[in-house]
Order: structure tokens, then C-alpha cells, then sequence
């Protein structure tokens, strides 16, 4: 009998331990992590035009996508106004290098901007819708890609993709939510550019995103 109730002893006493262990584990459990790259500021480099290297591209189409690609680098400065950190490079500082950036010519003009990231942005689709907010022949269509990366070592720290061509309801039921966030009408190139760049920017932490 003695042996019985000191073996009952034991294994309440692990019990407890075990139940304190659990408690404990629970208590230290880690916050979420946030950016895990020190980023002193951002250089944003002009957006450029990209067309589809499976299609040679009319000279309409490539003043298109160039007209387009001053568009979103209009609304990028929208977006990101304010943010600290951030510096906008003009055109004519990038120059023709930017037809293609490397790390290295990428890490020059960052610190030229007292910067250790780098924002590219390329444009290859910019489709103006054929009609009006509430009835289209052809709805607009932007197609659009980011990448952000520190230039010490080119690690990459944020990228995203937008790839859209609005559709009405009865095409697409589960753009629902979308549709109302955006008032139930057509949206222009400009304005369908403006909703990308909200969302995946702000999918990104350094960007300000969660």
C-alpha cells in the first residue's frame, strides 16, 4: 500500500509539473515577428515600361505602357507620400541605366539617396476602359509588378504582383466585396492603378503594410 501511494505521489507531482511547463510555454510564446532588416531608407526608382517579350509590341502599344508608367509613378508618389524614409529618384538621375537595373548600379544610386533599399517597379499591361462608370465596351486592365530589396547583399525584403482587368458581377461572383469597395462602377486605368497599388504596398511591412 505504501508503495501504491507513492507511486500515486509521483505521478501527481509530474502532473503538476507538466501543467506548470504548459503554463509557462504559453506565457513566453513569441510576439509576431515584424522586418528583420534594418531599412535606413528606400530609394524609389522610376517605374519602367516592360512589354511582353511573346509579343512584339506596336509603337502605340510602347507609347502606351510609357504614357502608363508616368501615370503610376505618379500614384506611387501618392501613395508613399509622407512615409519616412522614402526618396523618389527622377528620371533623369536614373537615366538609361534603368532599362534593366543591376545590384550594382542599384546599391550606386542608393547611396547617392543616403538609402540601403532599392523599390523597382515595371509596368507591361495598361488598358483604358471603352466607356463610361456604369456601362463598358472594354473595361480597363493594368498589370503591374514590385520587388523591394536592400542593396548590400540584395536580399529581398518585399514583392508583389497586380494583374487585373475589372469584370462586371455576373462574370465574377466573388468580386462581390471588391466591387462595392470600388462604388459599383467601371473604374478608369488610372483609378484601377491606384487600387493595386494600395493593396500590395500595403501588403509589404516596409512599406508601411501589415
Amino acid at each position: 500500500m505504501k508503495t501504491l501511494a507513492q507511486l500515486h505521489m509521483v505521478v501527481a507531482v509530474c502532473c503538476l509539473l507538466a501543467a506548470a511547463g504548459c503554463a509557462q510555454k504559453d506565457e513566453l510564446a513569441p510576439a509576431a515577428k515584424g522586418p528583420e532588416v534594418a531599412v535606413s531608407g528606400i530609394a524609389v526608382l522610376p517605374v519602367r515600361p516592360v512589354a511582353d517579350l511573346e509579343e512584339s509590341p506596336s509603337l502605340a502599344d510602347e507609347n502606351i505602357l510609357i504614357s502608363g508608367s508616368r501615370v503610376l509613378d505618379g500614384l506611387m508618389q501618392e501613395t508613399l507620400a509622407g512615409k519616412a524614409g522614402v526618396h523618389f529618384v527622377a528620371a533623369a538621375q536614373a537615366g538609361k541605366e534603368m532599362a534593366g537595373t543591376n545590384l550594382e548600379t542599384a546599391r550606386r544610386i542608393a547611396t547617392q539617396h543616403g538609402c540601403n533599399a532599392v523599390l523597382e517597379t515595371t509596368l507591361s499591361r495598361y488598358s483604358e476602359r471603352v466607356g463610361g462608370d456604369y456601362g463598358v465596351k472594354q473595361p480597363a486592365a493594368v498589370t503591374f509588378a514590385y520587388k523591394l530589396y536592400e542593396v548590400g547583399e540584395g536580399r529581398m525584403l518585399c514583392h508583389g504582383r497586380f494583374d487585373e482587368q475589372q469584370q462586371s458581377l455576373m462574370e465574377n461572383l466573388l468580386a462581390l466585396p471588391k466591387t462595392q469597395s470600388r462604388g459599383l462602377v467601371w473604374l478608369t486605368a488610372e483609378e484601377l492603378a491606384r487600387d493595386g497599388l494600395k493593396e500590395k504596398l500595403g501588403e509589404c511591412p516596409y512599406l508601411g503594410g501589415k
